[in-house]
């Protein structure tokens, strides 16, 4: 079995980040919103700015405001000590212990996933990092999971995703494999209702096995 992780609210608890220096960069473009930032949680970083241009008539490339949001990004993660899910070095041990396979599955750039991952010290436990840089087609796009499985030699059968997005279970699902929705607090009012399992915590993904098997390979739901 393969497990395919999203990064941002499933490795880190990064969504109130994304947030935060979005409108940290707005504001020092002279730019005031209180638009709901929950709403574009799991897309395009590239396309928030090409609408923020749009709307605010904006001079300046949506590439350059993506650098400079990532970079302030990744300097409040490190500066706030921004934390993991709680569980989630125990899940990977548990992972690790059973010979499962792991990857990283992320529609944010290769920048701030490499930087997430060297933070957290966990960047050796996967096999394999997909990021938005590597496709042409991100969440809810399938091509990020069909890449992943890809470098993983993983079939459908194979493989399986942990979300914490609505986009993010798209996705998955579009790949044609199963998504495993996890509820973080910290990033708001996702549907995960088309996820074809929930979870409240990390650790509640071992629960979805039973035996030596996990519930999706014998079609319990």
């Amino acid at each position: 079995m393969n497990f395919i992780f999203d990064m941002d609210g499933v490795l880190i608890n990064s969504e109130p980040l994304h947030a935060r220096s979005r409108t940290a960069v707005l504001e020092s473009l002279g730019v005031t919103t209180d638009m709901d930032m929950s709403q574009v949680i799991g897309s395009s970083t590239l396309v928030f700015w090409e609408n923020m241009i749009e709307k605010y008539d904006l001079d300046a490339s949506a590439q350059n405001l993506e650098r400079i949001q990532m970079a302030v990004l990744i300097d409040m993660m490190k500066k706030e000590k921004c934390q993991p899910p709680d569980g989630l070095f125990e899940l990977l041990d548990a992972l690790e212990a059973m010979g499962i396979q792991m990857a990283v599955g992320s529609s944010s750039r290769r920048m701030l996933v490499e930087a997430v991952l060297d933070y957290l010290g966990i960047a050796s436990r996967f096999r394999a990092v997909v990021t938005g840089d590597d496709v042409n087609n991100l969440k809810p796009a399938p091509d990020i999971y069909l890449l992943a499985m890809e470098k993983l030699g993983a079939k459908k059968d194979q493989a399986v995703a942990v979300e914490d997005s609505r986009l993010g279970v798209a996705a998955a699902l579009a790949a044609g494999i199963p998504c495993i929705g996890y509820s973080n607090p910290t990033s708001p009012n996702q549907d995960l209702s088309a996820a074809t399992y929930r979870v409240d915590s990390l650790l509640q993904v071992l629960d979805l096995r039973q035996g030596d098997r996990w519930l999706w390979e014998t079609g319990e739901k």
